[in-house]
C-alpha cells in the first residue's frame, strides 16, 4: 500500500473521532439499491480529544476499531463494478484528503448480501465477505499535507470537520452513479464548530515567568479560561532559589491533591481539584502565602481519549506577595511613559505629587502590584485603551 494512502486512511479514522463527537447525521444512508450504515465505537462516543499517539497505530496501519459499518445489497440482483470513495473536509482548510478505489479493483455484492467492516479493513484493503482485494488512489491533498505539517502536536486543532463515505457503481449505460453516501459531521458547539477542550489560559494572579508582579492580597482568587465542565487541578509552589518552576510543580504533582487524600510537600502551598474556572485561596487546608516570597502556579486537566486520559497543562505563572511597607525600586520612565502618566492623572495632579516628593513606582490593578518594565508596558496599554475609547475617564 502506498504510504500516502496509509496516512490518509489513518487520518480518515482519526477525523471520525477527534475531540467531542456530535454527529448531526446519525441515520444510515439508504437507497433502493444499497444501505450504508456507519457506527462509532463506544470509546469514541465518550472521547473528548483524540490524537495520533492515542490511536495505538502500529507499523502496519492496524489499530483500535474506531468505526465499523455495514453495506447491504437491497436487490435480488448481483451488483458489480462497485467502488468506495472517502472525502475529508475542514472548515478552515477545505478538502484535506480524498481517497477513491482504483478503477481496476472494483468489488461485487451478491443478491441480498450483507457485509461488515471497520477502519482496519479499509487500511488493509480487504473487507470480510468481499472476495476482491481493493486498491485506492489519492491521499492527502496539497492543502492537507500543509495542514499536517503545520500541526504543533499529534492532536488535531479545533475546527469543523466532515467525513463523507460514498459507494458508487460504474456502468456503460449510466457511467458513474452514487448508490449510497453518508456524511459524518464533527462538532461540539451550537454553530457546529468543534470545541477546543485542551486550551487553558491563565488570567489571575501574576503573569508569565520573568514578569515583575506583586500582589497584596494573601488570599488571591486564581482564575483561568477553559471549558468550565472540565475538572482542573491547581498547584501553587514556593520558589526555593534552586529548583526550576517546572521541577517544583512536577514534584508537587507526584502526590495526590489534598482534596483527594493527598498531602502538601514542604515547598507546596496549594494542590486542589475543582470543577470550574476559579479557586479562592482557602484559609485552611493549605500553607499560607508568606509576604516577600515568590510563587509559581499552574492549572492542568485530564481529557478522555478513545484509549486513555491525556493531560493538558497551562503555562506556569508567577507572582510575589508584597511585604507591608515594602518600597519597590523606583522606575525610570522614558518620555512616552511620562506623557502617558500625565495623560492619565493630569498635569496639575502630577506636578503636585512630584513637588510633594512622590515618584512613580508601580501600578496596582485588582490587588496586583505591577512594577518595573512591566508597569511601564501596562501604563502604555492603559493609555492606548483610553485613546481607543475602550476606557473612559471622568472628572471624578
Amino acid at each position: 500500500m502506498k504510504k500516502s494512502v496509509w496516512c490518509t486512511t489513518i487520518f480518515l479514522s482519526l477525523l471520525v473521532s477527534i475531540f467531542t463527537f456530535v454527529p448531526t447525521n446519525s441515520v444510515f444512508a439508504q437507497s433502493e439499491v444499497l444501505t450504508l450504515d456507519i457506527t462509532l465505537s463506544p470509546a469514541l462516543e465518550n472521547a473528548q480529544v483524540l490524537g495520533l499517539t492515542s490511536l495505538g497505530v502500529d507499523n502496519k496501519g492496524s489499530g483500535p476499531v474506531l468505526f465499523s459499518g455495514s453495506l447491504v445489497n437491497n436487490t435480488n440482483e448481483k451488483l458489480d463494478n462497485l467502488f468506495f470513495e472517502f472525502l475529508v473536509q475542514s472548515g478552515n482548510v477545505g478538502v484535506i484528503a480524498q481517497l477513491t478505489q482504483q478503477a481496476a479493483y472494483p468489488f461485487t455484492l451478491d443478491p441480498g448480501q450483507v457485509v461488515f467492516g471497520d477502519n482496519n479493513d479499509i487500511v488493509n484493503e480487504k473487507i470480510p465477505g468481499i472476495e476482491e482485494t481493493m486498491r485506492f488512489d489519492g491521499g492527502l491533498t496539497p492543502e492537507g499535507e500543509d495542514f499536517l505539517e503545520s500541526l504543533e502536536s499529534t492532536t488535531l486543532p479545533a475546527d469543523f470537520y466532515t467525513l463523507t463515505i460514498s459507494v458508487f457503481q460504474v456502468t456503460n449505460a449510466l457511467g458513474k452513479e452514487v448508490l449510497a453516501t453518508q456524511t459524518v459531521e464533527l462538532g461540539g458547539s451550537e454553530d457546529g464548530a468543534i470545541v477546543d477542550e485542551k486550551t487553558i489560559l491563565l488570567k489571575n494572579p501574576g503573569d508569565v515567568i520573568g514578569a515583575e508582579v506583586n500582589i497584596t492580597n494573601p488570599f488571591p482568587q486564581f482564575s483561568w479560561e477553559g471549558d468550565a465542565a472540565n475538572t482542573y487541578r491547581l498547584v501553587v509552589v514556593r520558589a526555593n532559589g534552586q529548583d526550576s518552576p517546572e521541577s517544583l510543580i512536577e514534584i508537587a504533582k507526584s502526590s495526590e491533591p489534598t482534596n483527594q487524600n493527598g498531602s502538601l510537600q514542604q515547598f507546596e502551598n496549594l494542590d486542589l481539584t475543582t470543577t470550574g474556572n476559579t479557586i479562592q485561596y482557602p484559609s485552611s487546608g493549605v500553607q499560607a502565602l508568606q509576604a516577600g516570597q515568590t510563587y509559581y502556579w499552574q492549572v492542568s486537566t485530564e481529557v478522555q481519549t478513545a484509549i486513555d486520559a491525556e493531560e493538558f497543562t497551562s503555562e506556569i505563572w508567577t507572582f510575589k506577595l508584597a511585604s507591608p511597607g515594602d518600597n519597590s525600586t523606583l522606575v525610570e520612565i522614558d518620555q512616552d511613559a511620562f506623557d502617558a502618566l500625565i495623560a492619565l492623572i493630569g498635569e496639575e495632579e502630577y506636578a503636585a505629587l512630584t513637588e510633594s516628593g512622590y515618584a512613580f513606582e508601580s501600578i496596582e490593578i485588582n490587588n496586583q502590584i505591577v512594577s518595573g518594565a512591566t508597569a511601564i508596558q501596562l501604563l502604555t496599554e492603559i493609555i492606548q485603551k483610553i485613546d481607543d475609547g475602550d476606557i473612559i475617564l471622568n472628572n471624578n
